[in-house]
């Protein structure tokens, strides 16, 4: 099975209402299950809905947009300080984010030097392409 046909396995599941997929194909198998993520109690918005409410209007340019579907951390522990908040200045190469996928932390980095303008999902499960944050040119 291929990394292509696995990353489609993960999109599919992310529609999905199921929790738990199990895949088998000979002596390779796949278990897709959704975790619990912790986060501030706060009520529940769609990434849209917190995009339309505290997304400043920006060219598409300022978006930094995920690579990989997973699930969005803005700290590297539970309890730890984020990496980035709104206003923080960050350099080509700072670590904005971490997104877990098929039990990998992947850290997203700064493409470009700015400040966090927003930070633009609500800190659940994303898929590629998703915005993340908003970066505004710095001085």
């Amino acid at each position: 099975m291929d990394l292509d046909v696995i990353i489609r396995l993960m999109e599919c599941a992310e529609k999905s209402a199921f929790s738990k997929i199990e895949v088998q194909q000979g002596d390779l198998r796949i278990l897709l299950e959704r975790g619990a993520v912790a986060v501030a109690a706060a009520p529940i918005v769609t990434q849209q809905q917190q995009q339309q409410a505290e997304a400043p209007q920006t060219d598409e340019k300022d978006a930094v947009r995920s690579p990989i579907s997973g699930i969005f951390y803005l700290a590297k522990e539970p309890g730890a300080a984020p990496f980035v908040q709104v206003g923080s200045k960050v350099n080509k190469g700072d670590t904005l984010c971490i997104i877990e996928a098929m039990k990998t932390m992947n850290e997203i980095r700064a493409p470009r030097s700015g400040v966090i303008a927003a930070i633009a999902t609500d800190g659940a499960t994303l898929v590629a392409g998703d915005a993340l944050f908003l970066l505004s040119e710095g001085n």
